[in-house]
């Protein structure tokens, strides 16, 4: 086992007076760096700090001891990405003595992670499981209260975060009622005195809006304010709650479950509350546009009371009267006027309607029909009587033509008509016969059977012949069908 130094080595004071504290520390400093020019340390990294000038502070720690460390700008920039408190490192470097603060820090060279520490693992996988759970949603923070009238704050009344809430809250708004929920906001137990403390402050009621948060510290210093139980407690509060917990820097469950997050206490109370002498500058500001606009809206109204007072309606108002009643007047007659020729017109357009229809009325129809029905039956009857005399007399014509050519008449002139009995035509050539054939004999009276014993064919007159070999005169004769 390594010590820090070897007693033996240790020169002895000068016996003429004592050293001085820087003399010491100068001696002890000088002992460290000749003895530990390099280690090599494994641990877990807590109060990380990047100060402004480049530099970087942070606690190296185990379960048993912690160490300050120190790395240099020079090599900061080669510090990884998820350096970040509760990350195991390993950090090579020399130990050295910082005269100030008198106590032995590393003095880091090169740094490398070795793995995330069991709270920062913790922290992890809360933070993911709540946010699938939604506690996280955007869409369910609240807006702050512009004015709030009762302010409720969940830290340790002992604490810096206390007065400085309440300075800040007197000295911006002191007309806000300010009421204190006490809890520890570290260490075992720490938690459920908070989330107790919030839930409180909800049973209290008239609370507008809640701060709830502690000082900056290390990650075990604020470590309750990643507990499950205090996450879920805000994430209960129907009161709006502005998470103030640790530095700028530091992070928190609670600073994503919250309605709103400040990076320090201090900025938590500048938050929900509005600056007393903005709000005064303000409303003196508006009351000044106020007392501008209202003197200039009584300029115009002065203007325009003047403007009406030259006015001779003003003046004389009973003209204004009598000029309305004036032009009632007129407008009357001419509505009048109006009317009369309006119902002139109409009068007008209702006679020839009324003259329209009677000659299209019904009755005028029917009667116009009728005569029109009476003059087409006289003449039909006219008509009628005319073709009757004009049949009858070519009837009487045709009756004579026939009695003149029928078979009566021309036998009564001497003519017979002789008959084929067995076939019952009028014979009109002699070959229509063969011998032992009877014949019937029509004469003008009564008639004659007789039996041919023989046919005597002769050449006829000349006569055209048709196509099949008939002559052209061959047909029906006045006796019957050929």
């Amino acid at each position: 086992m390594s010590i820090l130094f070897d007693p033996r080595q240790v020169p002895v004071p000068p016996e003429e007076g004592p050293q001085t504290v820087w003399e010491l520390t100068a001696r002890i400093r000088d002992a460290l760096e000749t003895g530990f020019p390099d280690v090599w340390v494994v641990g877990e990294v807590s109060n990380l700090k990047r100060h402004a000038s480049g530099h970087v502070f942070f606690t190296l720690k185990d379960a048993r001891a912690s160490v300050r460390c120190v790395l240099w700008k020079s090599a900061a920039g080669r510090l990884p990405a998820e350096m970040a408190d509760g990350l195991e490192v390993e950090v090579r470097g020399r130990v050295g003595v910082f005269e100030a603060a008198g106590q032995y820090q590393v003095y880091v060279t090169r740094l490398r992670p070795r793995g995330l520490g069991a709270l920062e693992v913790a922290f992890r996988k809360l933070k993911e499981r709540l946010e699938k759970e939604g506690l996280f949603d955007p869409a369910r923070k609240r807006p702050l209260p512009r004015f709030p009238r009762r302010i409720g704050v969940v830290t340790s009344p002992t604490g810096a975060a206390v007065r400085d809430i309440l300075h800040v809250l007197a000295r911006r708004w002191p007309a806000a009622e300010v009421v204190l929920a006490p809890a520890r906001v570290q260490g075992e137990g720490a938690a459920a005195e908070i989330a107790a403390a919030i839930r409180a402050l909800n049973r209290l009621g008239g609370v507008d809006v809640m701060i709830v948060g502690r000082g900056g510290g290390s990650l075990e210093d604020l470590w309750p304010f990643n507990e499950e139980a205090v996450a879920r407690a805000v994430y209960a509060s129907a009161v709006p709650v502005v998470s103030a917990v640790g530095h700028e820097t530091d992070f928190s469950i609670s600073d994503f479950v919250a309605d709103a997050r400040a990076p320090t206490p201090s900025a938590a109370a500048e938050r929900v509350v509005p600056d007393r002498r903005e709000v005064l500058r303000s409303v003196e500001a508006w009351r000044a546009r106020l007392g501008r606009g209202l003197a200039h809206r009584v300029l115009r109204l002065r203007d325009a009371l003047a403007l009406y007072a030259q006015n001779r309606y003003f003046r004389f108002p009973q003209e204004l009267v009598l000029g309305r009643v004036q032009r009632v007047e007129d407008l009357a007659q001419r509505l009048a006027a109006t009317a009369r020729e309006r119902a002139g017109r109409l009068r007008l357009r209702l006679a020839q309607a009324s003259a329209g229809l009677a000659a299209h009325a019904p009755r005028a129809a029917v009667e116009a029909a009728a005569g029109r029905l009476g003059l087409l039956r006289v003449r039909l009857a006219s008509a009628q009587g005319l073709r009757r005399e004009r049949w009858a007399a070519r009837l009487d014509r045709l009756a004579g033509r026939l009695e003149d050519l029928g078979p009566d008449r021309v036998l009564s002139r001497g003519y017979s008509r002789t008959v084929l009995e067995r076939t019952g035509r009028t014979l009109t050539r002699a070959a229509d016969a063969a011998a032992g054939d009877l014949l019937r004999t029509h004469l003008a009276q009564g008639s004659l059977r007789s039996r041919v014993t023989e046919a005597e064919t002769a050449a006829g007159p000349p006569g055209r012949r048709g196509a099949a070999g008939r002559r052209a005169d061959d047909g029906p004769t006045l006796f019957g069908p050929a």
